[in-house]
């Protein structure tokens, strides 16, 4: 510091003083003007220029830790100096620290929250607590944890909305994917009524284990099945289906990942929506079953083209039981029922409802859903269920609060 200030030292009359002056404002250093009103140029030949390194702001270390709005510590997340290439990255503790001034704008960032830029001023311990932000627009495509240009996604995506996933008119969720949204591939194994969710598997089975090879699920973030969501319900499903769009799940998204985003509220006037479906179900091929008689009397051709030698009462069906079968006299004793016919219709009845209101203001949005699902099977019986859904998004002291 001491030699900074012998170099701008001042020395002589007033008048040489002011000539060395001007050359430095001209040629040297342009910060050298704020020092011409300064006390220490007019007071003799001892006194000395305030140096221009404490005319420059002092530098301080600012430590702080990096959550979120639930209290988890974030690994990862950005610090930054606004308008400069400085920064830095939390470490596992959640915990950073970077050298800045008072005057700097600190700028907090990370995948899947809603960044804020936040004043230095005095303090050297600034803890930073970031909110998830769920903010869906038709232009940008859902993309792991956040949003981006349809125009610059380079991996596999592929998404579906409510709109084409209500042209099915199926119960379950998983079977409307099926032939809708690329990469994507369905094993139904059961047509019984509310449990005809299917196996999902994108880009094809990736372990000898079927159950290994299952995507993972995240329904608005959280890991659960939505196979027995009502469609109305839903704003938007995305698949992720290579190694570029899944990176941020490690091995967890190594089957592919399926994000599902729920509906919600938005500004504006209310709305009533009311839509109806109904859908018909039947076998696509059912065998012909032959009747007691018909079997008794194949049964017998059978044994005797085994055995010529065998006599009429030899045989597994004699000639009275053929006879009774054939005249249906006791159908007690020599039944000849239809199984088919009577445990089996021919076709089943499926319908779906469902009446949702939504609308708000900029402080309060609601979305309320309620969904009626009625589905008959072939077997007589049926599966019914209500899907009640009600989300309130409102605005309290500035945060932001949802209830569901």
């Amino acid at each position: 510091m001491n030699q900074v200030q012998a170099k701008y030292k001042l020395v002589g009359s007033p008048l040489q003083k002011v000539g060395v002056l001007l050359l430095l404002i001209l040629f040297i250093r342009p910060d050298v003007q704020a020092e011409a009103n300064s006390p220490a140029l007019a007071s003799g030949p001892d006194s000395n220029v305030p140096s221009i390194t404490q005319q420059r702001e002092q530098k301080k270390l600012v430590k702080g830790t990096v959550s979120d709005d639930t209290g988890e510590l974030m690994i990862g997340a950005t610090i930054s100096i606004k308008g400069t290439t400085q920064g830095v990255l939390s470490d596992i503790n959640g915990n950073y620290e970077i050298e800045c001034t008072d005057n700097d704008i600190l700028q907090v960032s990370y995948l899947g929250y809603t960044p804020q830029d936040i004043k230095v001023g005095n303090r050297k311990v600034i803890d930073v607590i970031l909110t998830s932000d769920n903010v869906l627009l038709e232009e940008v495509q859902i993309i792991a944890y956040g949003t981006q240009k349809k125009l610059t996604v380079t991996g596999s995506v592929s998404s579906i909305d409510t709109k084409d996933l209500l042209k099915s008119p199926t119960s379950s969720i998983g079977n409307m994917l099926a032939g809708s949204v690329s990469g994507i591939s369905t094993v139904q194994y059961s047509g019984q009524p509310g449990a005809e969710d299917p196996e999902i598997f994108v880009r094809g089975i990736a372990s000898l284990d079927g159950a290994r090879s299952q995507p993972l699920i995240l329904v608005d973030g959280v890991e659960r099945s939505f196979f027995r969501m009502d469609p109305n319900e839903i704003e938007n499903i995305t698949v992720l289906k290579d190694a570029s769009a899944t990176a941020v799940f490690g091995v967890r998204g190594a089957n592919g990942v399926i994000l599902v985003t729920t509906r919600r509220g938005k500004e504006g006037r209310t709305e009533i929506s009311l839509s109806s479906s109904v859908g018909i179900s039947e076998a696509m091929r059912v065998p012909e079953m032959m009747g007691s008689y018909d079997h008794a009397k194949y049964f017998n051709e059978m044994q005797l083209s085994d055995n010529p030698n065998l006599g009429p009462n030899d045989l597994r069906f004699s000639p009275y039981v053929l006879d009774m079968f054939r005249t249906n006299a006791d159908p007690i004793m020599f039944p000849n029922t239809n199984w088919e016919d009577l445990m089996f219709k021919k076709a089943s009845l499926q319908t779906q409802h469902n009446l949702n209101i939504s609308g708000g203001t900029k402080d309060v949005k609601f979305f309320i859903s309620l969904g009626y699902l009625y589905q008959d099977g072939l077997l007589k019986r049926f599966y019914e269920s209500y899907n009640p859904n009600y989300k309130t998004t409102v605005i309290i002291t500035g945060r932001i609060s949802t209830l569901t």
